[in-house]
């Protein structure tokens, strides 16, 4: 009996090890991805409170590896800790990714990736800081930030959900059509780049000194349309763009009611990148009407950062279901309907004589 029990456990012990190895690696991508979030917020912290030069010298901190204890001072040097620690799971996840899931390439290459762009991170923070935070530099290191995060919850997407073996078949409905699982993943892509693309012109604005242009919102100094310099267009044409971006937000939040209603993740997912914009453009506005205070200039930034994370999540799903849904597809017209062939018809046999 006991041979026959260290037999067993001796066949369990590998997938007992994978199984534990993959929920390890669920998790520690899980909080990388978690981190890395916390750490781009915690920019938009130093960006608001005027921290980024409190700290004139890269990488140490007035010449000293533990920093003054100043407010401004503090705040730079603990994203610049977090940011250390950032790195660190990131080469973790890199190196678990390598190591055990080589049989998932895009997991492996995504987490590669990652660690280039930690690298990156590393160098653009340097020059933004040896240079005197210049808005270009300062708007660059937010989008790599941007596109690392995004990357994290690629890995992460990938390693809580399982890759489909072989296709499910499915009731048919009307969101069971490839054609729309794929037109609403394309869409969810494209406002999440939409979004991207509307916080780097937040940073822009905010980079060049055009974020109280104008002191009053919705309207441009009492009126309608803006009328104004260069810093004057510049902030209304950020303004122009976060609502043409809140407009199709809402639009794929629709779509998502009308045709993803069976996929709830995409479905509660495009809800809640809805609410995620509504609550940043009142920040916005707070913004303004607080003459940009450091805690409003924060919250912005980090429901931008939320927003753009969930209308990836977004789309990952989308793009899950769409591949599901064609996988399906063929099958299902391959098998065809199954039918019994009927004897032909004919004239009934004449009875046997007696």
């Amino acid at each position: 009996m006991t041979n026959a029990r260290a037999d067993r456990v001796g066949a369990d012990g590998p997938v007992a090890e994978q199984r534990s190895l993959g929920a390890g690696f669920c998790w520690l991508s899980l909080v990388a991805l978690a981190t890395t979030y916390a750490l781009v917020v915690l920019g938009g912290v130093v960006r608001a409170t005027d921290s980024g030069d409190a700290c004139p010298d890269w990488p140490r901190c007035h010449g000293e590896l533990i920093p003054p204890f100043e407010t401004a001072v503090l705040i730079e040097f603990s994203h610049r800790l977090l940011a250390s620690v950032v790195g660190f799971l990131i080469l973790a996840v890199a190196i678990v990714a390598w190591r055990h899931r080589r049989d998932y390439p895009v997991i492996a290459w995504a987490a590669l990736t990652a660690v280039a762009m930690v690298i990156g991170q590393i160098v653009l923070g340097g020059l933004t800081v040896l240079n005197d935070l210049p808005s270009s530099l300062v708007m660059a290191h937010l989008a790599m930030a941007s596109i690392l995060l995004a990357t994290l919850l690629v890995i992460t997407f990938l390693a809580f959900v399982p890759r489909p073996q072989a296709p499910v078949p499915r009731r048919e409905t009307p969101t069971a059509q490839p054609e729309r699982s794929i037109a609403f993943r394309n869409q969810a892509a494209l406002a999440a780049i939409a979004i991207f693309a509307l916080m780097l012109t937040g940073s822009y604005v905010s980079g060049s000194g055009a974020g109280l242009a104008y002191r009053d919102w919705p309207l441009f100094d009492g009126q309608l349309m803006p009328d104004g310099g260069r810093l004057a267009m510049i902030h209304a044409m950020h303004r122009f763009a976060a609502l043409l971006v809140g407009l199709f937000v809402a639009h794929v939040a629709a779509k998502a009611w009308r045709t993803q209603r069976d996929d709830k993740p995409v479905l509660y997912g495009a809800a809640f990148a809805l609410t995620l914009y509504v609550a940043q453009a009142m920040a916005g506005a707070a913004n303004i009407w607080t003459l940009l205070q450091p805690a409003a200039s924060a919250t912005h930034l980090a429901l931008a950062v939320a927003l753009w994370a969930t209308l990836v999540a977004v789309a990952l799903f989308a793009h899950g279901t769409a591949q599901s849904v064609g996988e399906m597809q063929p099958t299902a017209r391959a098998a065809g309907p199954q039918t019994r062939a009927e004897p032909a018809a004919g004239p009934l046999p004449a009875p046997e004589s007696t």
